[in-house]
């Protein structure tokens, strides 16, 4: 596996970053930190702007509102976060709040629409400093405390709770936005009535061996350079694998609708969700391997836990069909060893798809859709 190089300030020397996830999600050769282009993040929103402290009509259109949340500031200055929620159904019978994960917002309109259909009124939160609310003067996805997100995952509550004070909560999340809702179920025991996980980050490639070695280094450079950049490679292939496989010189298997954004592509905001990535922090990585030792060592849940992962994992370099059936950034064994510490009620469910389950071929998201459905009837209703 390649290894950028990136001298560390005086000269630290640090191990074999070999076992660190493909943090950017996209392919080697794009994850150059340098000629990246100037984004405009408020570009999405269009000349209407961020939406203020009352709901109003979301970017993603008809039957999707969002507001703004304000935070406090931080080293940068002002911050927000933003609750997206979707129309519910006529009857409901319990709450869903979606985390995204790293470089990614809220954009999955069919997992809600699925979850919706299930009795479920559905709302999602962009996190500070990603999506709906990114700021220019911003650091995009930066944070030096994993914990720093319950300030803005507890005025979404609340904020749901207003609307929907009767019903049971379930924290989802998907990779980062996984290990941040187990922290903060850890955190706040007896609020959720169930925890569902989208390829959780839940620890690192080789559990817990490598991240012994690289957690002090990595903890020595971030008191002296917070924003050193961690050497990141490898051969991920998500990012390319999200434009669809019509855009790809594989062939397309039959049975898959020719107009299914799996084959067509899926409809993002580069500006939030960007292609090249971005710089991995050295504070950034000691805040989530901080995370990663409490899971191991202190994590246990009172609630039911749904923990979803891909049959296999793919990190070769070249390009071929299992970057549209495998986990092209993490190790969904790892993953799975790891989840089932997470609680006395732990269901697994492993399916040939995508790192973001919800964003593979037609056949895999709906049997996403129908173990969450079952996993939501057997053990929060």
């Amino acid at each position: 596996m390649s290894v950028t190089s990136n001298p560390t300030p005086d000269g630290e020397q640090i191990p074999d970053t070999s076992g660190l996830p493909n943090l950017s999600g996209v392919d080697a050769e794009a994850s150059s930190l340098e000629g990246f282009p100037e984004r405009d993040v408020m570009a999405p929103w269009g000349e209407a702007g961020p939406p203020g402290l009352q709901w109003r009509a979301d970017i993603l259109g008809e039957g999707y509102e969002s507001r703004t949340i304000e935070l406090l500031d931080d080293a940068e200055g002002p911050c927000v976060a933003t609750l997206v929620r979707a129309t519910p159904p006529e009857s409901t019978h319990v709450t869903v709040l979606y985390l995204h994960g790293r470089n990614d917002y809220f954009f999955q309109t069919e997992m809600a629409d699925r979850l919706r259909e299930a009795g479920a009124a559905f709302y999602a939160l962009d996190m500070r400093k990603y999506g709906r609310s990114l700021r220019p003067h911003q650091t995009i996805g930066y944070a030096d405390d994993l914990s720093v997100y319950d300030e803005e995952i507890g005025e979404a509550i609340e904020l749901i709770r207003s609307e929907r004070d009767d019903e049971p909560l379930v924290l989802m999340g998907h990779s980062t936005g996984g290990l941040v809702a187990t922290l903060w179920a850890h955190r706040h025991p007896g609020v959720l009535a169930g925890l569902i996980l989208n390829s959780a980050w839940l620890e690192m490639q080789s559990m817990a061996s490598w991240r012994g070695a690289m957690a002090p280094v990595i903890g020595r450079i971030a008191a002296r350079s917070p924003m050193w950049e961690v050497p990141t490679g490898g051969a991920g292939h998500y990012g390319r694998s999200l434009a669809g496989r019509a855009s790809s010189d594989l062939p397309i298997p039959k049975g898959l609708s020719p107009e299914d954004p799996s084959i067509v592509g899926w409809p993002i905001a580069h500006e939030w969700k960007r292609p090249e990535s971005y710089p991995v922090p050295a504070s950034w990585l000691e805040a989530i391997m901080a995370g990663h030792e409490t899971i191991e060592k202190d994590v246990h849940l009172e609630c039911p836990v749904l923990s979803m992962v891909s049959t296999s994992a793919y990190f070769d370099e070249a390009w071929c069909e299992r970057a549209f059936t495998s986990d092209t950034v993490l190790d969904p064994v790892v993953i799975a060893q790891r989840s089932l510490g997470l609680s006395d009620l732990v269901t697994i469910a492993r399916f040939p798809g995508k790192h973001d389950l919800v964003l593979s071929d037609a056949p895999v998201r709906e049997a996403v859709y129908a173990t969450m459905r079952g996993w939501l009837e057997a053990f929060v209703d």
